[in-house]
């Protein structure tokens, strides 16, 4: 049986202080210092959904303690059309009509319960209820109701991928197409897109919003999707490719198809501005071989997203030029080097590091060699061990993993001008005179290969520690120089638009792409 949760992010954003989700009702009582945030379900007969409660302080300032706390949810409205049952992690009694759950909330930990509604087999597309849910903790009770209503279940699909391509401060023509892959008319569909600021939607159709960057849009159609019936849409997705875009990168775009009805429901709290286009509408145009309006529910969401690739062209490359560094000591002794490099533009060096799609262990773009007779204590959780021979997984690499003798390193977003320094402590194991590791960048197109090595120097006996490339460290302290660090600010600066777009757009997609497979 088919599950899947699509507003789950909403209680985490409010983990985080984002916001509070609009369903979620104030406690009952004036003085309880907590409010249940929670949602409503569509679901389609023989299928279930997940749904959560949570409970955060109304002070968000506040430093509230909730110990021993109880979930009660009233079934009755429900109990014609569907069953519910706690998820996981609390001790409950279940009846057909009464849900009463208890556990105790660690200390600076708020309650989240999650929940399964199954909807009854014989259930009708349109029927409704409502869950009535109540949080205790503290002598203290909040109130709130989650919406269940039992919705007709279609399947949209699309293609897995998609590309276009665009030179520097251009456009990139994406195609997009989705198709119906069940046997149930879909009225309507809304297309989700997902982009990068250096490649975001830069299109001004009547039927689509979008943010201010590009980064969160959103394409709303009319069109009654047959059965196995494909659609494309009338004009390619304009992506612009931003004048800073280097040449040779790719950036993806995540393409998200909706039904009217799943969309409404886990979109209606979305707390970015987006403002429609001015000009024509974009439209769904058929590709191949039509009572009342129920509500739709997509029974398979893991088969309705295209990544898309939008690939630079023209000729705006990156030139990195690499900063090496100095430590002097004793035997034992521990000391800091912080090699680095700077991109020296024009273009912007987009972040390529773990989640880029297809990035090898080889890609990475930095590479560190330990000087000889030392060993590496403490690495930036940037870098990770160099072993090509081995299975690479950029999710469960060892990033940070002392011990290596090579080191390959991601980087962040860096613009012209920006410096991005990595820090590694040594031990020396032994002193040698001039013992030499280096630090090498490899990015295609970089127009100046004589700067992209530099040395790593540990006890050098001249000035300038035999530094060739790109230069070393010259203040003559022995702890790899003052380095500036604006290539780590700046690309905190991107990474917190990252978030933000994920925390949104990126979070629903997440909690569709959590859809589980059970076994009834």
């Amino acid at each position: 049986m088919l599950t899947h949760s699509t507003r789950r992010w909403l209680a985490g954003l409010g983990v985080a202080g984002a916001f509070v989700a609009a369903s979620a009702s104030p406690a009952v009582a004036a003085e309880a210092p907590f409010e249940i945030a929670t949602h409503d379900l569509l679901v389609a007969p023989g299928h279930t959904d997940y749904g959560y409660v949570y409970a955060q302080p109304t002070d968000t300032e506040s430093e509230l303690t909730f110990g021993r706390t109880s979930v009660d949810v009233d079934l009755s409205a429900v109990a014609g059309i569907a069953t519910v049952e706690p998820a996981w992690g609390w001790t409950c009694d279940v009846s057909p009509t009464k849900l009463h759950c208890e556990t105790d909330v660690e200390e600076g930990q708020s309650p989240w319960f999650d929940y399964m509604v199954t909807a009854k087999d014989d259930a009708k597309p349109g029927q409704k209820g409502s869950l009535a849910i109540s949080i205790t903790a503290g002598g203290k009770t909040a109130k709130a109701t989650s919406a269940v209503t039992i919705a007709e279940g279609v399947d949209l699909a699309s293609d897995p991928t998609t590309e276009g391509s665009g030179a520097p401060g251009g456009t990139a023509g994406l195609p997009a197409a989705v198709r119906n892959a069940g046997e149930t008319p879909v009225d309507g569909a809304v297309l989700v897109i997902q982009a990068e600021y250096l490649a975001a939607y830069g299109g001004d159709f009547s039927n689509c919003k979008s943010d201010e960057w590009g980064m969160a849009s959103f394409c709303k159609f009319d069109t009654k999707i047959e059965p196995n019936k494909a659609y494309k849409l009338s004009g390619n997705l304009p992506i612009k490719v931003a004048p800073e875009a280097r040449t040779g990168a790719s950036f993806p775009v995540v393409l998200d198809w909706w039904t009217t009805d799943d969309w409404e429901l886990a979109f209606k709290d979305w707390f970015l501005d987006v403002k429609p286009g001015k000009g024509e509408q974009l439209r769904l145009v058929e590709q191949s071989v039509k009572s009342a309006r129920v509500p739709q529910t997509d029974l398979d969401q893991s088969n309705d997203t295209t990544i898309g690739t939008v690939r630079v062209t023209g000729d705006n490359h990156a030139d990195l030029s690499t900063k090496g560094a100095t430590a002097s000591g004793k035997k034992g002794d521990e000391v800091t080097v912080e090699p680095s490099f700077t991109n020296l533009g024009p273009a912007t060096l987009e972040y390529l590091g773990q989640g880029t799609p297809g990035l090898r262990l080889e890609d990475l773009p930095v590479r560190v060699s330990v000087p000889a007779d030392t060993t590496v204590v403490e690495a930036p959780f940037d870098c990770v061990p160099f072993a090509p021979e081995e299975e690479w997984d950029p999710w469960t690499a060892p990033w940070g993993e002392p011990g290596a003798k090579e080191y390959a390193c991601q980087v962040l977003e860096s613009w012209k001008d920006d410096d991005t320094s990595y820090s590694f402590l040594l031990r020396i194991d032994k002193v040698v005179p001039d013992a030499a590791g280096a630090i090498t960048t490899s990015l295609t197109g970089d127009p100046n290969k004589s700067n992209d090595t530099a040395k790593i120097v540990i006890n050098p006996t001249s000035p300038d520690g035999g530094n060739g490339g790109g230069g070393g460290d010259d203040n003559g302290d022995g702890d790899g120089g003052s380095l500036p660090i604006t290539g780590q600010s700046t690309g905190l600066i991107a990474g917190l638009g990252a978030l933000l777009l994920a925390a949104g757009v990126g979070g629903y997609l997440v909690a569709k792409r959590r859809r589980t497979r059970f076994v009834a």
